[in-house]
Order: C-alpha cells, then sequence, then structure tokens
C-alpha cells in the first residue's frame, strides 16, 4: 500500500468517524456516568505524550454491542432514581391505581388533552388568567363607572361581568384580547416550546381541546413536528372537525375561539347562550363536539381550575341522560387545603367521570413531573 493509499483510506476513516463521534455525543449523560474520573492512557511511541481516552469512548469504538448494552441498563436505573419519590407520592395519596388507568388510556391512543389558562401563565408566556384580564380592561375604562363589574368580579361571575364591559365599550375589549392574547413577534422556538406544553404532544396523537385564545399551542405542536391537521375555533360554522375527530387526524378545539378572529370570541353570558343555547341544543357545533369527543375520549384536564362552568355543565348533562356508555376521565390538580373542599370537589367530578390525580397545593412543577413520568411508563421505558 502506497502513500496515496493510506491517505485515501484515512479521509474515508475520518468521514466515518464523524459519523460515530456525533452518535456517540447523543450519550453524553451517560458517557460522563460511565467514565468516572480517570481516563484510560496509552504511551506514545512518537513523543512523551500519553494518548487519553474516556472509558465509554472505547467502549462506543471497539464494541459497540456492550456499549449500548450498559447504555440500556443505565438508562433504566436512571429512570428509576428520577421517578422514584413521585411514585413514593402516588403510592402514598392513593393515586397509583388511577395514575395507571391514565397511562394506558396514553397508551391506547385514547386521551384528549384539555388545556386550560394555567398553562398558558407560565414564563416567559404570562398570559392573565381570566378574571385578572377582565380587571385589566377594567383599569382600560377608568374612565366609566364599573362599580357593578368591581362586584360581579369579587363574586368570580366573569359571564355577567365581560357581558357588562362588552356593553360598556366592545372596541377596547376586542382590541384588548387581540392585543394581549397574540403572540409576541420577539417569541422564539426556546420562548414557547418549554415544559409543561412540550410534553403535550407526546401524550397525544389525535384531539386537543383548549380554552385559551392564543396560539401557543399550535406553534408548540408544530416544533414538535406534529402540526394540527384540523380546527375549531368557539362560534366558528361550518366546521369539519367531527369528520377529522372521527377519522383521527390531529385537531385543535378552541372552546373560547382564536385570537385575531373576534367572529369566534366567546366570553360573555349572551355569546355563551348563542353557542350551547340557553338549555343546551345539541344540534348546535360546540355541544354537538363536546359530546363526541367526552363520549370517544379520555379527557386528561391540565391548567383547569375544574370550578363549575357551561363545559362541565354539559358533561352533567350527558351522564344523567344516560344514553351513552362514558369512558374515565382525568384531571391533575392542585390539592385544596381543606379536606371538606377536596372531597367535594372530588365527589362533583367523579360525577360525570372525571378522576383526580392531586398535586401538593403551589407545587405546580409537580405537572410537569406527572406527565415526564406518565410518558415514560406509556412508552415501556419504567413499570410502577
Amino acid at each position: 500500500m502506497n502513500r496515496k493509499e493510506i491517505s485515501d483510506h484515512q479521509k474515508l476513516l475520518e468521514g466515518v468517524d464523524d459519523v460515530l463521534d456525533t452518535a456517540y455525543s447523543l450519550y453524553a449523560e451517560f458517557n460522563e456516568a460511565f467514565n468516572g474520573l480517570e481516563p484510560v492512557k496509552f504511551k506514545s511511541y512518537q513523543t512523551k505524550s500519553d494518548f487519553s481516552f474516556e472509558p465509554s469512548e472505547i467502549l462506543f469504538k471497539l464494541d459497540r454491542e456492550a456499549y449500548f448494552a450498559e447504555l440500556i441498563q443505565w438508562y433504566g436505573n436512571n429512570v428509576k432514581s428520577k421517578h422514584k419519590d413521585l411514585i413514593k407520592y402516588l403510592k402514598e395519596e392513593g393515586k397509583l391505581n388511577t395514575f395507571s388507568e391514565l397511562v394506558l388510556s396514553i397508551k391506547r391512543k385514547k386521551i384528549a388533552p384539555f388545556i386550560g389558562a394555567g398553562f398558558s401563565t407560565v414564563k416567559p408566556l404570562e398570559y392573565p388568567l381570566w378574571g385578572k384580564a377582565l380587571k385589566e380592561i377594567v383599569n382600560r375604562l377608568e374612565d366609566l363607572e364599573l362599580k357593578d363589574v368591581e362586584e360581579l368580579l369579587k363574586d368570580y361571575k366573569y359571564l355577567e361581568a365581560a357581558e357588562m364591559l362588552l356593553e360598556k365599550d366592545s372596541t377596547q375589549f376586542i382590541n384588548y384580547i387581540n392585543d394581549r392574547f397574540s403572540l409576541r413577534r420577539d417569541f422564539t422556538k426556546d420562548d414557547i416550546f418549554i415544559s409543561p406544553l412540550k410534553l403535550i404532544p407526546q401524550i397525544t396523537s389525535g384531539c386537543v381541546i383548549t380554552t385559551n385564545y392564543d396560539r401557543v399551542l399550535e406553534e408548540v405542536f408544530k416544533y414538535s413536528s406534529k402540526p394540527f391537521e384540523g380546527f375549531m375555533h368557539g362560534k366558528q360554522p361550518n366546521s369539519r372537525f367531527v369528520t377529522d375527530l372521527i377519522r383521527g387526524d390531529r385537531c385543535l378545539l378552541k372552546l373560547h375561539g382564536n385570537v385575531g378572529e373576534p367572529e369566534t370570541y366567546i366570553f360573555s353570558l349572551s355569546q355563551y347562550n348563542d353557542a350551547y343555547g340557553e338549555l343546551i341544543d345539541w344540534t348546535r357545533p360546540l355541544p354537538k363536539t363536546l359530546r363526541q369527543i367526552y363520549i370517544s375520549h379520555s379527557l386528561l384536564f391540565l391548567g383547569c381550575s375544574m370550578e363549575q362552568d357551561k363545559t362541565l355543565e354539559l358533561f352533567k348533562v350527558i351522564k344523567d341522560q344516560n344514553e351513552f356508555d362514558v369512558p374515565d376521565h382525568f384531571a391533575i390538580l392542585p390539592k385544596p387545603g381543606s379536606g371538606t373542599k377536596k372531597r367535594e370537589k372530588e365527589n362533583r367530578l367523579l360525577e360525570i367521570n372525571i378522576k383526580t390525580i392531586w398535586y401538593p397545593e403551589e407545587k405546580h412543577e409537580f405537572v410537569e413531573k406527572l406527565l415526564e413520568l406518565a410518558n415514560d411508563v406509556a412508552n415501556n421505558q419504567l413499570k410502577i
């Protein structure tokens, strides 16, 4: 073999090495754990310096089968360690069986996440909850007499308060929604593709429901390479959403409308009545669509208060009519401080087939941990 052949062979191997180095770098966390403190050293024939290699690098290059066997074993142990305290908490709370049922629904691709405003309040998004939003609108209309509205807000009568504000100045109200709930132009992928939002595409391949006006979910699913294929926005007429839903397409139902489309908005009492009927009208698009989801999917409520509202009232009507077999649904919620409040809320939700998984009050990071655990178990990375 001459020098040119050796040089050509070296270049070929360098190309292979580039591919292997890229693959090796994917497992940096494992490599660091495997390496220990000291690299392996070899004497050089040419210089007084030693060659130095990490143990993981040697194993990867010389026996890839053994490397990946060690990687799989380490990953399993690491996953167990990561979730150990959370699994213990679920056992202590008596919620491990409920959690296992949730995981089974994820495995069967039956979960439809129902995303509330709580998921859009995280930094750097910081969209307001609806009560705060209404107060901000009141501040914009400071030149008007709004004591009646302020009293309604104190009593959490948000539909009635929104109705009065809309009557006072619909232009300012709608402009506030369009402005406050739009995505900031300076937001990057790193600002939007954040936990726990980025975990949602990992647990569902079909329908997602949200009460939020913003377009965060659309962006999160786009960044996950799972863009939505079908949409229904609030009072939007002539939607093919139910057809998309039955077909199994990835589709998004925005119950209260889509920012920038005022004709789809639902936030006042009259708009709710128009969308649902004063008595629920099953011929109207929203009630019909929600009923189809409620009887065909397992909803997972995230970032929702689960206080009584039009959606839960609708589910109660369906359950009481006893015309359909209703699957189990799930809600991940902060545990109320009072045992009585916890029991009453749990009972009210159980009446409409919604099982609760409680986490410690104010410790909202538990939601992300629970979703990560559910995803790992659903993907057979861990048994509980």
